[in-house]
Parts: structure tokens; C-alpha cells; sequence
């Protein structure tokens, strides 16, 4: 009989078991993301040291689905072919299998000193590495107290012969036990947590092992439901690519051991004599059989990934973030690298479909480049909106101090850049109103004008170059060119001449009008100045 002690043990238990998990995997993220994503961006060029690294990285996030992540990005960012990611894909399948085969692992008395040390390191030492590595402690003592909570909460049903038998019938019919592990699965979205259950269950003595290797296999195919379902509404064809992958991967390798399945749970048997160690060896054995059934196919399948999820053209009227996407937020460095890509194109975009456009204005071209002005300057703002949406919602999750500084300084850029083109619009309408009113302002001042225009622009390009690989020396430079931006501008307000016409009142407004020209360039400088500060400023808290 199920009790009320039973389901309190039993969620207390699982909800332990995942805040380890995801403390553990928030400490590693924090000691390793960024060593992992340069390690894994040089050493991909082979299929079977992608798949090696895939589980290394998996082992090092706990996180299949932040190794996916990492992946896309890799992909997208032309780190990384489909074939390698691919590999990588099916090295977090075993990666997951270690992390199971930990957690199988009945040690609750060195949980409670990994949780004694965890808290030392992160209240007494101070240093963000210790921090770090405290989180790690306290994250695995949390999934073995939680572990041990789950197993005591199934021990009142450990000689229930209704609950074995009801159990028991998994074994006896396979595909329902593959189809009832699936849906649990996927409505935790977690294989881990799933799996955790089946070892606390195992570990009471109420699962065979002829309805293990079913009830894992289906665990197997259910954590990739989650993330294929999100990636079909994903812009991003690679996401849904690796996705389509992930679960073509473990489907096959269900339907190609379905008719093996007795031989195959004698083998595991043979492997291990606890029921527990049972539950982690049938993950893992199926795991490592899948990477030796499809590593060598991996090719193929891409061709076909390639051939039959192909790229679709998004229609001009729609918008949409070119490099972002949400999955990335499981992991700041992934999320913080897609920002800045972001942002580079933002710059770009500014660039061509705006500042470049000026002079054609200026010197009284048709009404379709305002126009496209104004469209250019909506695409920002609505990029802007998003991007910073993003980023706040990156803030409040867990990153390092640097991280931390990363994110609020894009945020800064972002800011700027929508100022930028704020300003850039105005300066537009500004130069037609002059034309279409016939202003009068002399030939001497537009020459002064254009210098103007000219050293503002190349310092904004020298800016874009810089934000390519936020380099530092080039920031000091675009700094030094603001001074000098800086006295021309002095100048040219200190030399106006007046405008060649009769009437008082002429004069004054193509003073004005020159003036107010001015003004906007300089406003531009200041923005283009501020970002470049932003860099440098980031350089030196790096």
C-alpha cells in the first residue's frame, strides 16, 4: 500500500536527485565550458575523436542537451562539419551511460562527506575556482542523498507481488515497456531522473532484468523527445539535423535489438550480479553498441539529413534572430558567443542599409532611400528587443564573474548600436528636408561636412573590426580617432560661413540646418566611441 511517507520520500528524493544534477552540472559548466570549447573545436577533424570527446564533454556538463548545444553552435559557426557533430552526438549517449553508471552506486555515507566538503569549499575558500569545485561536491552529494531517499521510498513494496507482477509484464511484452518508458521519459524531460528510478526500483528487487533492457531503451529514445519536439520550430536547420539524429540513432538501435532483447538481457545478467548495476550496464551496453552500429554510417546519414531536412528559405516579410537561439541559454558560453555574432551582424546591418546610404540622401537622391532608412531602423529596434530580451534572460542564470561582465557589456553595445541607428534616421530626414526645401548651405561647409561624415564612417568600420574579435589594440585606435573626429567637429562649428542669400531668414535656417548636421555626426561619434570603450574595458576585467 502506497503511504503518504512513501510519495513524501519519494518526491524528496527525486527533487534532490535533480538539483545535484543540475548544481553538478551548473559547477562544471562554470570550471570547463570554455577549456571544452576550445579543446573540442581543434580535435573534431575524425568521427571517432568527436564521438570520444562527445562523451567527455557530456561526463564534464552532465548534460546531453547542452552537449547538443554546443554542437549546433559548432556547426552553425563552421567549427565543425555534420559528420563530426554527429559523432559527437552519439559520444554523449555513452557520456550519459557514466554518469548512470555513477549514480548506481549505493554510497550514501561518502555522499554526506562530499556534501561536508562541498560546503567548505564554497562558504570558507573564497576564490572562484573553490567555489566552483564546491558546487561539483554539493551537486554529487545531492544526487546520492537523493538516490538513497528514492530507493527508501520503494522499500515498503520491496515483497508486494502485485507491484512486481505489474512490473514484471514490461519484460513480457517489450514494446509496451519501450512505449511507457518513452512517455515517462519525455514528460520529465529527464532520461536521468527516469533512470534514477528504475535503479531505486531495481535496488528493491521489483524489476527483472528482462524489463530492464526495455524500460532503458525506451529511456533512451524518450530523452531525445524534448529536444527534438523544440528544434522543430527552430530556425536553425543544423539544430533540428542533430536533433532528427539524436533519436534516429536510438529508435534503430531499439528495432535492431527488439529481436535480441533475451540474449541480450542474459548478456547484462552475465555482467553484473546487483540489479541496480544491471540498470546502468543495459544503458551503457546500448549505448556503445549504438556508436559501433552507426559511427561508421554517420556520412550517410548526414547526406540524408542534408538531403530530406533541407534549408528554407525564410520569406523577406519575416524576422527573425540569425544566429540566437533559446536552447543555447542552458549554456552562457554558447548563448554569450551567439550574442556577440549577433551583434557583429546588427553592426552590419547598420552599416550597409544605413550609414552607407547617407551621402545618396545628402545629395538629394530619390525618396526610396529614405525609405529604406526607416525599414532598416525597424529591423534594428526589433532585433535590439530581442537580443536584449536574451541577454536579461541569460543574466539570471548561473555565470562566472566574467561571464557576468560579458553579458552586461553586450548588452551596452546593443544599446549603442540602437542609438546609432536611432541617430542615423534622423540625420536622413534631416538632409531631405534640406533638399526637398531647397536650404541653402555653402559649397565650403558641405566639403567640411563630408570630411566629416567620411572620418566618422571609417572610425565606425574600425569599430566593426574590432567587435570581430574584440581586439583591444583596435579599440585604443577608434578611441584615438575620436579625438580627432572631435576637433573637426570644433572646427566646423567655429567656421560656418554664411549662406549666400538675401534674406536674414535664409541665413538662419541654413545655419541651423548645418548645425543640427553636425550635431548628429557628432552624436554618432560619441556612441561609436562609447563602444569602443566598452571593448577596451572588458579587456582589461578579462
Amino acid at each position: 500500500m502506497i503511504t503518504i511517507s512513501m510519495v513524501m520520500h519519494f518526491l524528496g528524493g527525486l527533487g534532490l536527485f535533480l538539483y545535484g544534477v543540475s548544481t553538478t552540472s551548473d559547477g562544471l559548466q562554470r570550471l570547463a565550458a570554455n577549456r571544452l570549447k576550445n579543446i573540442l573545436a581543434s580535435l573534431t577533424k575524425k568521427s571517432w575523436v568527436a564521438t570520444l570527446f562527445g562523451i567527455v564533454m557530456t561526463v564534464a556538463l552532465q548534460s546531453s542537451a547542452a552537449t547538443t548545444v554546443m554542437v549546433v553552435e559548432f556547426v552553425n559557426a563552421g567549427l565543425m562539419t555534420l559528420v563530426q557533430a554527429l559523432g559527437v552526438s552519439l559520444g554523449s549517449a555513452v557520456g550519459t551511460s557514466v554518469v548512470i553508471q555513477l549514480i548506481s552506486f549505493p554510497i550514501l555515507d561518502i555522499a554526506l562527506f562530499l556534501l561536508f566538503i562541498g560546503f567548505i569549499l564554497y562558504l570558507i575558500i573564497k576564490t572562484p575556482v573553490a567555489k566552483n569545485l564546491g558546487r561539483v561536491f554539493i551537486g554529487f552529494g545531492c544526487i546520492f542523498v537523493g538516490m538513497a531517499y528514492l530507493s527508501g521510498a520503494f522499500a515498503p513494496l520491496k515483497n508486494s507481488p502485485e507491484v512486481y507482477s505489474f512490473l514484471s509484464q514490461f519484460g513480457q511484452q517489450p514494446v509496451l515497456g519501450i512505449l511507457i518508458s518513452i512517455v515517462l521519459t519525455a514528460l520529465m524531460q529527464s532520461s536521468a531522473a527516469f533512470l534514477a528510478i528504475l535503479i531505486s526500483l531495481s535496488s528493491q528487487g521489483l524489476l527483472t532484468i528482462e524489463a530492464i533492457v526495455p524500460l532503458v531503451m525506451g529511456a533512451h529514445i524518450g530523452g531525445t523527445m524534448t529536444t527534438l519536439i523544440s528544434s522543430l520550430g527552430a530556425e536553425r536547420i543544423d539544430a533540428k539535423r542533430v536533433a532528427i539524429a539524436n533519436s534516429i540513432y536510438r529508435i534503430f538501435a531499439a528495432i535492431l535489438l527488439l529481436p535480441f532483447f533475451p540474449y541480450f538481457a542474459k548478456l547484462i545478467e552475465w555482467s553484473a550480479a546487483d540489479l541496480p548495476r544491471q540498470v546502468a550496464n543495459t544503458h551503457l551496453f546500448s549505448a556503445a553498441l549504438m556508436v559501433i552500429i552507426f559511427l561508421p554510417l554517420n556520412s550517410i546519414l548526414a547526406k540524408a539529413l542534408i538531403k530530406f531536412v533541407p534549408q528554407h528559405k525564410i520569406k523577406t516579410q519575416e524576422r527573425s534572430l540569425i544566429y540566437i537561439t533559446k536552447a543555447s541559454l542552458e549554456l552562457p558560453t554558447v548563448a554569450l558567443n551567439q550574442a556577440s555574432q549577433e551583434i557583429r551582424w546588427l553592426g552590419n546591418r547598420i552599416l550597409y542599409s544605413m550609414l552607407q546610404i547617407i551621402p545618396r540622401v545628402m545629395s538629394g537622391g530619390e525618396n526610396r532611400y529614405i525609405s529604406e532608412i526607416q525599414l532598416a531602423r525597424k529591423e534594428v529596434d526589433w532585433h535590439y528587443t530581442q537580443l536584449t530580451n536574451f541577454l536579461n534572460a541569460l543574466s539570471r542564470r548561473s555565470m562566472t564573474r566574467q561571464q557576468i561582465v560579458e553579458n552586461h557589456d553586450l548588452l551596452l553595445i546593443a544599446k549603442e548600436l540602437e542609438n546609432i541607428a536611432h541617430s542615423l534616421e534622423s540625420l536622413a530626414l534631416l538632409g531631405f528636408k534640406i533638399n526637398h526645401n531647397n536650404i541653402y548651405i555653402a559649397e565650403n561647409n558641405w566639403i567640411r561636412l563630408e570630411e566629416l561624415y567620411v572620418n566618422v564612417s571609417e572610425n565606425y568600420l574600425a569599430f566593426l573590426r574590432c567587435l570581430d574579435k574584440w581586439d583591444i589594440s583596435v579599440a585604443i585606435q577608434v578611441i584615438e580617432n575620436h579625438k580627432g573626429i572631435i576637433k573637426d567637429y570644433n572646427i566646423l562649428q567655429s567656421n560656418i560661413s554664411s549662406c549666400d542669400v538675401p534674406s536674414q531668414e535664409g541665413l538662419s535656417e541654413g545655419q541651423n540646418a548645418l548645425i543640427d548636421l553636425a550635431n548628429w555626426l557628432y552624436i554618432l561619434a560619441e556612441h561609436i566611441n562609447s563602444m569602443a570603450k566598452v571593448i577596451q574595458s572588458w579587456q582589461k576585467e578579462k
